[in-house]
C-alpha cells in the first residue's frame, strides 16, 4: 500500500516544464491521520493552485508503523530520498521518530515537527477543569484520531482521573458510560459542529444528561452555532472558537473560516504559505537532497558535504499571526527563532502550533457576554473572565431499597399505582429520601437514588456473593447506602457502617383488633334460652297462683270483705298478671295480698326475684367487661405456644433470617447438650434432668411460619393481618415499620415487646474516604435534633388520636344495650296500638247499647236545673214502662235523722252536707247485681 502510494506521488507531483520552482516536501504522519490528512491536502494544494505563488509543491508521505525493527518505516524514507529526493520533512506524528530524524539531520534536511491538533484544547480543558478542583473526567471523542492525540496528552499527564471513549468504535459509549462506577464527575465531548448533535442524541437517549452543570461541549470547529440542543443543555459548558478571529490572524477571507474549515487544514495551508514564502525571498534555493541508500558511504558522504547549508532558507520563512511555538513541557523556548536539539525525548522538540483564543461560557438564554467563564490566550494561558469558576457539585449514587416509612415510591392512594415526575420516574419518599435530601444540602452533593436490581437489603450466598443494597456498594455501584439497613457482624465484614441515624429498633408482632360482633340484644345473650324460659315459666306460674288463691282463700279480701271495710286490690287474673310482671322492677309489684298463703306465695317470689336481678346485673358486667379485655396473645412465647393464630414473616428479610438463626442456634447447642450428657465419664448424675433446659420454640415458630407460607413484602403481610377480623392472623415483622403502620390503620395493634433490637445506620464502602465527613454530619444532625422531627413527621401520634375510642375506652356502646331501648320503644308501641283498640271497643260498645236499650236522660234529686250545655254531669237510669203508673216514692230520710235518730252529735263528728254526688273512686258496699253509676249523698 505504501509503495503505491509512493509511486503514485512520484508520477504526478514532477516538476513543470513552465519552469516554476518546485518545493519537495516529505510528510510523517500517523495512520489514524491518514483519511483526514489526505482530504485535508487536497483541499489545500486547491488552495494554493488559486493563490498562484509561483512555487510548485511536490509531496510525500510515509505512514510511519513504527514495527519492531523499523525496517519498512526505513526502507520507505529511503525510496523517496533516493527517488524523489526532500527539501524539508513535515513531522506530524505523536512521537519522535528518533532514526528517522537523526539521518536528514545528518544530510542536511530541513525539519519541521507540527504539534498535535487536539493539544491547545486539552490543555485548556485541562486547566478548566484543575479550576473546578475535578478528580475524575470522561472525556468523549467522535473520531479515532482525536483519541490517539488524547491518549497522548493523557501520557504526558492530567491534573485528575481521566477516562477515554471512542464515539466512532463503540456504539454503545452512552450505556457504557452509564454503567460506570464510580460515576465520572465531569463528562466532556470533543467533536466538530455536526458531529456533536449525534453524540448528544445518543447522550440524550440514554438518559445521561440529567445534570448539565457537569457535562462540556468542546467544538473542534467554528461550526458550533449547528448545535440544535442549545436548549436542552442549558447551563451546559461550552467550548468555541472565533472564525473572524482565526481568518485575521491567517490573513483569510471569513467566509473561509466560517465554512469547510478545519483547524489541521488552516494549520497545513498557512504553513505552506510561509515555507513557500521563504523560498521566494530566500538567496539559496532549498535544493532537494538526495540518498542512495543502497550506494556506498563515501558516495553518500560527497552529498552531504554539497547538502550542509540547505536548511538555512528556513530562516527567512516569516509565520502568521496564526502560527506559534509549542512550549515543550520542562523547556523554555526563543520566540523569534527555531532550535532543533538532537536527543531520543520527544518532548526536548520543539514544535509549531496554532494561536487561537478558546472560549469557555455556558448555554444560557441571556447574552453570550454574560455567560462566559474563560479564555485561552494566544501564548497558552487561561484567562478568567469571572473571579472564579465554581467547581460543580459533587455527584454521589447513593443506595437504598423500598421499605415503608423509610424509602418508598409514591403511589396512588386510590388505584396503588406509581407516580412518575416528568422525566418518567419514580417518586421517591420517605424518612430515609429525607435524610439524603437535608444530608446533600448540608455537603453540597447531587445525588442519584439507586434500588438494587436483584435481592432487598443484601443476603450473602453460597458463594460469598452479596445481593441487594450491601452487594451494590460492595460491587461499587453505590458511593455508599442510606436505607432500613440493620448493623450485622457479616455486613460489617465487607462494609463499614457510620453512626447510627435511627434508635434501637427491632423485631415485633403487629395483630388486628378483634371486631367485637355488634347485637342490639347482647344484654339478652347473657342467659340462655332455657334460663329465659324458665323465668317465664316462673313468672306465668306465680301469676296463675296468685290468682287462684286469692279467689278461694276464705280469708282473701274478695271472700272476707267484713275483715277488709275498706277498698282493697282484687286480683283477677287481669291484676295477678300485672302484680308477677311489676315485681321485677324496683317500683315493686304494689298492694300484696290480704291472705296468708298468697303472701307467703309473694314473699317466696320475691325471693327469686331478687336472686335473678343479682344474677343477671353480675353476669351482664362481667360478660361486658370479660370482652372487652380479650386480646388473643401478649408475647411471642405465648404465640408460639398457641394454635388458632396463624403468624408469617416477609420472605428471606432480615426477621425471617433472625427466625432462621435462631432455630439453627437451638439445633447447635440441643446437639451440644446431648453430646455432652451422654459423653459424661463422671459428674453423670448431674445431668439426670427430665427435661431439656433450653426452650425450643424457635423451631415451632418457624415451622408455623413455613407452613403458614411467608409473603412477598411487608404491603401483603399486613393487608392478610387486616383482612382477619377475628384477630387469627399475626405478622411478626420490623418494629419500626409496624408502629408507622398502626398510626395509619386503627384496626391494627401492636402485641408483646420488642426483641432482637438492632440500630439502623449509613453504610459506606471500606476505607471509603466519605466516612469521616458523612460521620460528622450525622453527629451534627443528632445534635440539631433533625432525627426527632423526622421520627415525629413519619410516626405522628395525631393520627392515632383520631381513630374512633374502642370500647375499653369509651365504655358500654350503644349496640350492646341497644335491645334495651328497642324493648322499650316496642313496649310503648304496643301501648299505642291497645289504647287505639280500646277506643275503638269502647265507641262499638256504646253504639250497641244505644241501639238495644234506649236511655232518658233524668235531672239528679235536690239539684237545680240547668241546660245541657251548663251542666255536663250527667246520669244514666232505665226508664220504667209507660203502661204503669210510676209507683209513689217516698223519700228517704234526712242524713242527721238516720244517722243521729234525734240524738245529739259529737262535734268530733263531722256530717256531710246532704248533697247528691255522683260516684267517683271505690265501689261502696253493696249488694251484687246493683246498677253501677249511682251517686250517694253524704
Amino acid at each position: 500500500m505504501q509503495l503505491l502510494l509512493l509511486t503514485l506521488l512520484l508520477c504526478l507531483n514532477l516538476t513543470g516544464l513552465d519552469g516554476e520552482q518546485e518545493l519537495r516536501i516529505t510528510f510523517w504522519i500517523e495512520p489514524v491521520q491518514q483519511a483526514e490528512f489526505e482530504a485535508d491536502m487536497l483541499i489545500v494544494q486547491k488552495e494554493l493552485n488559486t493563490m498562484n505563488l509561483d512555487v510548485r509543491i511536490t509531496d510525500a508521505v510515509i505512514i510511519l508503523t513504527r514495527s519492531v525493527n523499523q525496517d519498512a518505516d526505513f526502507d520507505s524514507l529511503c525510496r523517496i530520498l533516493s527517488n524523489v529526493g526532500s527539501s524539508i520533512v513535515i513531522d506530524l506524528t505523536y512521537t519522535l521518530w528518533t532514526d528517522g530524524y537523526r539521518l536528514i539531520q545528518e544530510k542536511g534536511i530541513a525539519y519541521l515537527r507540527l504539534e498535535r491538533i487536539l493539544r491547545p484544547f486539552l490543555e485548556m480543558f485541562g486547566d478548566f477543569m484543575r479550576q473546578k478542583r475535578a478528580n475524575n473526567v470522561a472525556m468523549i471523542f467522535s473520531n479515532q484520531r482525536d483519541m490517539a492525540e488524547a491518549v497522548q496528552q493523557m501520557t504526558e499527564g492530567f491534573p485528575f482521573r481521566t477516562l477515554l471513549m471512542d464515539a466512532s468504535q463503540d456504539k454503545n459509549f452512552a450505556e457504557r458510560l452509564q454503567s460506570l462506577r464510580p460515576s465520572p464527575n465531569y463528562v466532556a465531548m470533543f467533536a466538530r459542529g455536526s458531529a456533536m448533535n449525534g453524540l448528544f442524541e445518543q447522550v440524550q437517549k440514554a438518559g445521561l444528561f440529567r445534570r448539565p452543570t457537569e457535562w462540556h461541549f468542546v467544538f473542534l470547529d467554528t461550526r458550533d452555532r449547528v448545535f440544535k440542543y442549545k436548549r436542552q443543555a442549558e447551563f451546559a459548558t461550552r467550548f468555541t472558537l472565533n472564525p473572524r478571529a482565526i481568518c485575521r490572524a491567517m490573513q483569510m477571507r471569513d467566509l473561509y473560516c466560517g465554512s469547510g474549515f478545519t483547524l489541521q487544514r488552516a494549520l497545513l495551508l498557512d504553513i505552506l504559505r510561509g515555507l513557500i514564502g521563504a523560498v521566494q525571498i530566500s538567496p539559496s534555493y532549498p535544493e532537494p537532497i538526495y540518498m542512495d541508500c543502497n550506494t556506498s558511504a563515501e558516495v553518500n558522504d560527497r552529498q552531504d558535504a554539497n547538502a550542509q547549508d540547505s536548511a538555512e532558507w528556513l530562516e527567512y520563512v516569516h509565520w502568521s499571526n496564526f502560527i506559534t511555538y509549542a512550549t515543550p513541557l520542562g523547556y523554555s523556548f526563543d520566540d523569534d527563532s527555531l532550535k532543533y536539539e538532537d536527543g531520543d525525548n520527544a518532548n526536548t522538540m520543539q514544535s509549531l502550533s496554532f494561536a487561537i483564543n478558546i472560549s469557555a461560557g455556558y448555554y444560557s438564554s441571556e447574552h453570550e457576554a454574560k455567560t462566559d467563564l474563560a479564555r485561552l490566550s494566544s501564548v497558552g494561558e487561561i484567562l478568567l473572565l469571572n473571579e472564579t469558576i465554581s467547581p460543580a457539585r459533587r455527584f454521589f449514587r447513593i443506595g437504598t431499597a423500598e421499605s415503608i416509612p423509610w424509602s418508598y415510591y409514591r403511589r396512588n392512594k386510590q388505584t396503588g399505582e406509581l407516580i412518575l415526575d416528568r422525566r418518567g420516574s419514580p417518586i421517591w419518599e420517605g424518612y430515609c429520601i429525607d435524610f439524603i435530601a437535608r444530608l446533600a444540602e448540608k455537603l453540597n452533593f447531587d445525588y442519584d437514588i439507586v434500588e438494587p436490581q436483584i435481592g432487598h437489603m443484601g443476603q450473602r450466598n453460597e458463594q460469598g456473593e452479596w445481593d441487594g443494597v450491601v452487594g451494590d456498594l460492595v460491587s461499587g455501584q453505590t458511593d455508599f447506602a442510606i436505607a432500613a439497613l440493620k448493623m450485622y457482624s457479616e455486613r460489617e465484614e465487607v462494609v463499614d457502617f457510620l453512626p447510627p441515624y435511627y434508635e434501637q429498633t427491632g423485631i415485633s408482632i403487629v395483630i388486628r383488633k378483634p371486631v367485637r360482633r355488634t347485637s342490639l340484644f347482647k344484654f339478652m345473650t347473657v342467659l340462655r334460652v332455657e334460663v329465659w324460659l324458665s323465668i317465664l315459666a316462673a313468672l306465668v306460674g306465680t301469676a296463675l297462683m296468685i290468682w287462684f288463691m286469692d279467689k278461694y282463700s276464705p280469708y282473701s279480701s274478695r271472700n272476707n270483705r267484713e275483715a277488709y271495710p275498706y277498698a282493697c286490690r282484687e286480683f283477677t287474673l287481669r291484676e295477678s298478671f300485672w302484680f308477677a310482671l311489676t315485681s321485677f322492677t324496683p317500683q315493686g309489684g304494689g298492694e300484696a295480698p290480704k291472705a296468708v298463703s298468697g303472701r307467703m306465695l309473694v314473699a317466696a317470689y320475691w325471693l327469686f326475684v331478687v336472686l335473678m336481678l343479682a344474677t343477671f346485673t353480675a353476669n351482664l358486667a362481667a360478660f361486658l367487661t370479660v370482652e372487652r379485655m380479650q386480646t388473643p396473645v401478649q408475647s411471642l412465647e405465648q404465640l408460639a405456644r398457641q394454635s388458632r393464630i396463624n403468624y408469617t414473616v416477609v420472605h428471606e428479610s432480615d426477621t425471617h433470617q433472625y427466625f432462621i438463626n435462631m432455630k439453627f442456634a437451638e439445633d447447635t447447642l440441643y446437639r451440644m447438650w446431648k453430646e455432652l450428657a451422654l459423653n459424661a465419664s463422671k459428674d453423670f448424675h448431674k445431668f439426670r434432668i427430665w427435661d431439656y433446659p433450653i426452650k425450643e420454640q424457635y423451631g415451632h415458630i418457624l415451622l408455623a411460619i413455613n407452613s403458614s407460607m411467608p409473603v412477598r413484602n411487608a404491603r401483603e403481610g399486613f393487608t392478610k393481618v387486616n383482612n382477619h377480623e377475628n384477630a387469627d392472623y399475626a405478622f411478626i415483622h420490623d418494629s419500626a415499620e409496624i408502629k408507622y403502620e398502626i398510626t395509619r390503620n386503627c384496626n391494627l395493634s401492636e402485641v408483646g415487646e420488642v426483641f432482637a433490637e438492632q440500630p439502623y445506620a449509613v453504610a459506606v464502602q471500606q476505607g471509603s474516604h466519605l466516612g469521616d465527613e458523612l460521620s460528622y454530619a450525622i453527629l451534627e444532625l443528632q445534635k440539631d435534633r433533625f432525627f426527632e422531627q423526622l421520627k415525629a413527621k413519619y410516626w405522628n401520634q395525631s393520627n392515632v388520636q383520631n381513630c374512633p375510642l374502642s370500647e375499653d375506652q369509651e365504655g358500654i356502646t350503644l349496640e350492646s344495650l341497644g335491645g334495651v331501648f328497642i324493648a322499650t320503644l316496642f313496649g310503648l308501641v304496643l301501648a299505642m296500638i291497645t289504647l287505639g283498640g280500646e277506643i275503638i271497643y269502647y265507641k262499638k260498645r256504646r253504639k250497641q247499647l244505644q241501639t238495644s236499650l234506649p236511655i232518658t236522660q233524668v235531672k239528679p234529686l235536690d239539684e237545680p236545673e240547668r241546660d245541657e250545655q251548663s251542666n255536663p254531669r250527667r246520669a244514666w237510669h232505665v226508664p220504667l214502662p209507660k203502661s204503669k203508673p210510676p209507683a209513689k216514692i217516698t223519700p228517704p230520710p234526712s242524713f242527721e235523722a238516720a244517722t243521729s235518730k234525734g240524738k245529739k252529735l259529737s262535734k268530733k263528728i263531722t256530717l256531710g252536707d246532704a248533697k247528691f254526688k255522683p260516684r267517683h273512686g271505690l265501689q261502696s258496699r253493696r249488694e251484687l247485681g246493683a246498677p253501677s253509676g249511682m251517686g250517694y249523698i253524704e
